[in-house]
């Protein structure tokens, strides 16, 4: 099929209330959505995560009345739709495997062919009744206006599993989701994937009432790869939302992907594939001090007045817990006996300048890298370049390798750079950063909450006590393509 050259790419979200266990109900329901956001012009139809069947499962013999084959009654029911109106239909349902009786939680994209144009079985997967899926290509996928990827919800929570498909030329990502309204907002996670990869996210969410969760006030979300926010809708009903993504001489923008892309360098994360999985004694494995408390005090000065006044107050307040004084890129003291002299005979640590002081240590994150690595108190500290942080790989790696706190000086703290900096504690690391315009301090979150920060905008002290201790308990989502991310 050839397509003129247009401006934008008309897309139908099918926000759709989903009666659990009744899939017949469902499937019409899908179907007709499907059939009006096509007659309204849709040229890419995309439904949530298990649309078909709901969500919420007690295990194998729970689910099994609604699972089907890939090539089964979803795709024969959505494959003339797809003929008929040319467009790619993208739906969530519970898989059955016919050779091997697995169930997985999957999503199929029905092609204007009306065949299987992808396939994907989501990887962070639903542990009472769906075996994880693996890496694969099936869930990237060619149209006439780009190349296309596939997720399924909380796969989207792990930055490696959307930066795999970026590094794989995915322009656009679709992530069909079943996100409850409570904890983690799944705006704030779909917002900063699409910025640290240049790759826009269709986030499409359900409404309705489960078996045990009440997602009527869950939110679609459409974000260009520039952080243009699109589509920002909750509906207590089924409702279909048309989106026209814009498209560049009727393509969509590659530009945003590939200059993140050429600013990787893999030879920055290449411990990133170990498997540190299940470990007893994960501190013992890279020799970590013992864990404990730890005070993190990011300092901005409002004046020149300041630049060692604060300091050496803050200084003088450490009461016996180990310190750690960031200061903002830009607040280079030229008397380096000077700042000795602050850290000497106290449990204090400053980080200036890509420079870390403490009374036994000094470091220099050097030109040539992007990271550097010190003992302070309860915690591994990294040092690392701002622009590095933008990466996924990066703070993943660094926290495999053991890195509790995760430093940086940046040259400005906006909206984009503070979530940035905030999803990378979903790896399990502590982040602080401070700029001359504010600072921020960012803790994991505890199972599936926001992550914890103290912020500053402007001027001032921003603190946080953090432990060590707890943090070194950690898992990774490493059923992710390796080879794909760390291939130079």
């Amino acid at each position: 099929m050839t397509d003129s050259i247009t401006d934008s790419l008309p897309i139908g979200i099918l926000h759709l209330d989903i009666t659990h266990r009744q899939i017949e109900e469902n499937r019409r329901s899908l179907v007709t959505c499907a059939v009006e956001a096509a007659r309204r012009g849709a040229r890419l139809i995309v439904a949530p995560e298990l649309a078909i069947s709901g969500y919420s499962f007690e295990g194998r013999d729970d689910v099994s009345g609604c699972v089907e084959e890939l090539h089964g009654e979803t795709l024969d029911a959505l494959s003339p739709v797809a003929k008929k109106h040319g467009a790619f239909i993208c739906v969530g349902f519970a898989e059955r495997d016919p050779d091997t009786d697995i169930y997985y939680n999957s999503a199929l994209v029905v092609g204007p062919n009306g065949r299987v144009a992808a396939h994907h079985r989501k990887i962070a997967a639903e542990r009472r009744w769906a075996r994880p899926g693996a890496p694969s290509h099936a869930n990237i996928f060619d149209t006439p206006w780009g190349r296309l990827g596939l997720l399924i919800c909380a796969d989207s929570y792990y930055g490696l599993l959307p930066r795999s498909l970026a590094v794989q030329g995915a322009d656009l990502l679709l992530v069909l989701a079943n996100w409850p309204p409570s904890g983690l907002d799944a705006r704030v996670v779909w917002r900063a994937r699409a910025l640290e990869n240049g790759m826009g996210i269709v986030g499409c969410n359900r409404t309705g009432v489960d078996r045990i969760m009440d997602c009527r006030t869950c939110r679609s979300y459409v974000v260009t790869a520039t952080g243009e926010a699109l589509l920002d809708e909750a509906s207590e009903t089924s409702n279909i939302w048309m989106v026209d993504y814009p498209l560049v001489d009727g393509r969509l923008a590659s530009e945003p992907r590939k200059a993140m892309m050429a600013r990787r360098r893999p030879e920055d994360f290449a411990a990133l594939y170990l498997d540190v999985n299940n470990l007893d004694d994960f501190s013992g494995l890279w020799g970590l001090p013992e864990g404990g408390p730890m005070d993190i005090r990011c300092v901005v000065p409002a004046s020149s007045d300041e630049a060692w006044r604060i300091p050496e107050s803050t200084a003088a307040q450490t009461d016996g817990v180990p310190t750690l004084l960031v200061l903002p890129c830009g607040f280079t003291p030229s008397d380096m006996e000077r700042m000795l002299d602050l850290v000497s005979g106290r449990s204090l640590a400053v980080v200036v300048a890509q420079q870390f002081f403490s009374s036994s240590r000094q470091a220099v994150l050097s030109s040539r890298e992007s990271s550097v690595t010190v003992d302070f108190g309860p915690a591994r500290i990294a040092l690392v370049r701002s622009e590095a942080m933008v990466h996924p790989e990066v703070a993943v790696s660094l926290s495999k390798q053991g890195c509790d706190v995760v430093v940086t000086a940046a040259e400005r703290l906006d909206a984009d750079d503070r979530l940035l900096f905030g999803a990378r504690s979903l790896d399990r690391v502590v982040v602080a950063a401070a700029a001359p315009d504010g600072a921020i301090i960012c803790e994991p979150p505890a199972g599936h909450s926001p992550w914890r920060e103290e912020a500053l905008h402007g001027p001032g002290l921003c603190a946080a006590r953090i432990d060590t201790a707890p943090l070194r308990t950690r898992r990774f989502q490493d059923r992710v393509d390796m080879e794909a991310l760390l291939r130079r």
